[in-house]
């Protein structure tokens, strides 16, 4: 493992556990991240950073089982009940992993420098999108989060929403909400924590005149890809004129008056917004990307179609915390806990892309003279990540630890066969979902 990769990731190691430090040191800081004041003062089997690390290491087996694995990790012999567990989990906030990410996601950037940080024409590639996820039948889920049914089923999900930097394969601003929300009003919401660094690719669900002026109209103006929709004028128009690229000016119609008026913006019939559309044409089909990227600063048309393409990146990732890290398998069955294992979910991904960056950098050197490239497994490097979990924030020697895992993960790995597809399979119309989630089966091994 490259001495450099090493530094960068004893100091992003450091960062997370001085995090935690910080706050079970600080009653100030501790106060955002639990329910009362009272909350973890009083000495516990599961103290505040022994708690938050256990959520993390996610787990999806009999409680029973993980307890006692968690602890004999940790060099214990007395374990806690699933009572004890979940009753201080109670105390604590989910928001605690949503801001444990936001720290291994900055210092990812600080100390891997510009030169590592990979751009597509000085732009971090952040692709947006939302995603259903299923939740088991219970009251409490139901009433907060809410589904739908009819006469024959019904289900409770919530509705999540990601900012994916691709090249750097980092989730940036995750966020769980009730299933009625809605991934449109998220965007809408996460649109000034974009940073006027990032070129933001939505699909088509999100093509409207105030998600274009949302963008151009903030303190900073954000570019943005946008995959048109087939039944809009404009669009129509523009594939039945047969032009490659053109220059539109769109007005606002009433609906986008009154929800911009509402988001603070005031606007008339005649603010007309300036757009580029540019023709992308596939194998059996035709799409239109509506953008602020202009010709005359070096964009042009022949570009787009690679450049919307990394939106794949988003839809990619989710699957991997769905399938890989079984995002769905939750491990309580109250709002928070569901909430704590989402945002855990997502820090465990990030922590995985970055510690396998540096072996797929090695894998790529290896692999130079094979039939096809090769890539890092990532289901089974993330198994060696979570058995080392504990000891990579509990061992004072970091980077034998990164050593070992780095050890790993080259060890394993899969062929990339390029332009490879594959027809999208359709889920359950009903659910909406792979699966069910039921309460009564975890497994015990």
């Amino acid at each position: 493992m490259a001495k450099t990769e090493i530094k960068i990731g004893i100091r992003i190691i450091s960062e997370l556990k001085s995090f935690v430090s910080l706050i079970i040191q600080n009653d100030h800081l501790l106060d955002n991240f639990r329910k009362s004041s009272k909350d973890f003062t009083r000495s516990r089997k599961l103290p505040f950073e022994r708690l938050v690390l256990l959520i993390v290491k996610l787990c999806k087996k009999t409680l029973s089982i993980e307890l006692e694995k968690f602890f004999e990790e940790l060099g214990d012999r007395n374990t806690c009940s699933v009572s004890a567990f979940t009753q201080q989990r109670i105390k604590l906030k989910a928001t605690f992993f949503y801001w444990w990410n936001k720290v291994l996601v900055s210092s990812y950037y600080h100390y891997a420098g510009s030169d590592t940080i990979k751009r597509w024409k000085g732009y971090r590639i952040v692709a947006a999108d939302g995603s259903n996820v299923s939740l088991v039948n219970t009251p409490a889920l139901n009433s907060y989060f809410g589904g739908a049914s009819n006469q024959s089923c019904s289900f409770v999900q919530a509705k999540t929403f990601y900012h994916y930097d691709v090249l750097n394969e980092l989730v940036l601003m995750p966020r769980i909400m009730p299933y009625r929300y809605g991934e449109v009003p998220m965007a809408y919401d996460a649109i000034e924590q974009l940073e006027k660094d990032m070129l933001v690719i939505y699909d088509r669900n999100f093509c409207s005149y105030k998600m274009f002026a949302m963008h151009q109209w903030a303190e900073q103006e954000i570019k943005f890809v946008i995959r048109g929709k087939d039944d809009q004028n404009m669009i129509k128009e523009f594939i039945a004129g047969g032009k490659q690229t053109t220059i539109v000016y769109l007005s606002p119609a009433h609906t986008a008056i009154k929800t911009l008026k509402e988001s603070g913006f005031i606007i008339t019939g005649n603010t007309l917004l300036k757009l580029r559309l540019v023709r992308v044409d596939l194998e059996k089909t035709v799409e239109v990307l509506v953008t602020n990227l202009w010709e005359e600063e070096g964009h042009p048309n022949t570009e787009f179609k690679e450049l919307y393409f990394f939106r794949w990146g988003v839809e990619t990732n989710i699957s991997i915390q769905k399938n890989i890290l079984q995002m769905e398998a939750f491990s309580g069955l109250t709002v928070e806990s569901v909430e704590q294992d989402f945002y855990a979910t997502v820090f465990m991904t990030n922590l995985h892309s970055f510690l396998i960056k540096d072996a797929q950098t090695a894998v790529d050197v290896n692999a130079i003279n094979r039939k096809h490239p090769m890539k890092v497994n990532r289901n089974k490097s993330f198994g060696k990540l979570k058995v080392n979990l504990i000891a990579l924030f509990n061992d004072n020697n970091v980077e034998n630890i990164l050593k070992i895992l780095h050890a790993h993960f080259i060890r394993d790995t899969l062929p990339i066969r390029k332009d490879r597809s594959f027809e999208r399979v359709k889920k359950n119309l009903q659910s909406k979902s792979k699966h069910r989630t039921f309460t009564n089966f975890k497994p015990a091994y």
